[in-house]
């Protein structure tokens, strides 16, 4: 497949492809997906898989007939970055008395461990640009307040460097414990997900930022925050907290860039 496209050569490929796949459309990661023809956005949000170096990016998820796989590809058109969209149903040749065979159960679960972080088990950053960043985005066109709480815990590193991976990974697990109390089981409302090394983030739908960020502080303070560094030695850690709103910027990745800024 080829990467540039003119608008006339992007309507005769979408054409060809419509042939194969179920669905063909064009998306924008900010925008949402966009007129073929114009490269306008149609104000609908587009869930789309997380891209690789080379531009390729796959995903499966549940849709009301069953499972579906969609397919991206980074593309030019225009000279404008776009992302071409892919999907078609897989095939369901197993068969079982319940709601979901046994294939779609492992799939599923499979699916669930590569959102997850492995130390601390909490959400991750695929789950979060994959699952939960178009529910956000529906959200904020809808008029809802959505931010984004970055916490730090500034002994991370530290940790690593002078001690171990393994009492760094204790104080993560720790800080996650407390953080997930205060974000509490409704993922419709706030999901917390491990960023990176020694970064958390929590996003909030109708709830604004500073609110939680205001929780996340006050759990802090009520907690002891201490973890074992060995055997017979503990250790405590501290935070730094920072939020940024939807409002600030009106887009996913600036509002996440903001709020870890300002830590």
């Amino acid at each position: 497949m080829k990467q540039d496209y003119t608008l006339d050569e992007l309507q005769t490929e979408m054409t060809a492809l419509a042939q194969l796949f179920d669905s063909v459309t064009l998306a924008d990661p900010r925008m949402g997906l966009l007129d073929p023809a114009t490269l306008q956005p149609l104000n609908k949000v587009a869930a789309m898989p997380a891209l690789d170096a080379a531009g390729r990016g796959l995903k499966i998820e549940k849709a009301a007939d069953g499972l579906r796989t969609v397919i991206a590809q980074g593309i030019t058109v225009a000279d404008t970055p776009c992302v071409l969209l892919l999907g078609m149903p897989l095939p369901r040749n197993l068969q079982a008395d319940g709601a979901e065979d046994a294939f779609t159960r492992a799939l599923s679960q499979m699916q669930d461990d590569l959102r997850r972080d492995y130390v601390t088990g909490v959400y991750n950053s695929v789950y979060l640009n994959e699952a939960f960043r178009p529910r956000a985005e529906r959200a904020a066109l809808d008029g809802k307040p959505v931010g984004v709480v970055m916490v730090r815990v500034n002994e991370y590193w530290q940790l690593r460097e002078k001690e171990s991976n393994s009492a760094a990974d204790c104080c993560l697990n720790m800080a996650s414990g407390i953080l997930q109390l205060v974000v509490g089981p409704d993922h419709d409302k706030a999901v917390l997900a491990r960023l990176n090394d020694g970064f958390f983030a929590i996003v909030t739908v109708g709830t604004p930022a500073a609110r939680m960020a205001q929780a996340v502080h006050e759990a802090m303070n009520a907690s002891r925050r201490e973890f074992n560094i060995s055997l017979s030695r503990r250790g405590s850690f501290t935070v730094a907290i920072a939020s940024a709103e939807w409002g600030e910027t009106a887009s996913w990745d600036m509002t996440l860039s903001l709020a870890q800024q300002r830590l």
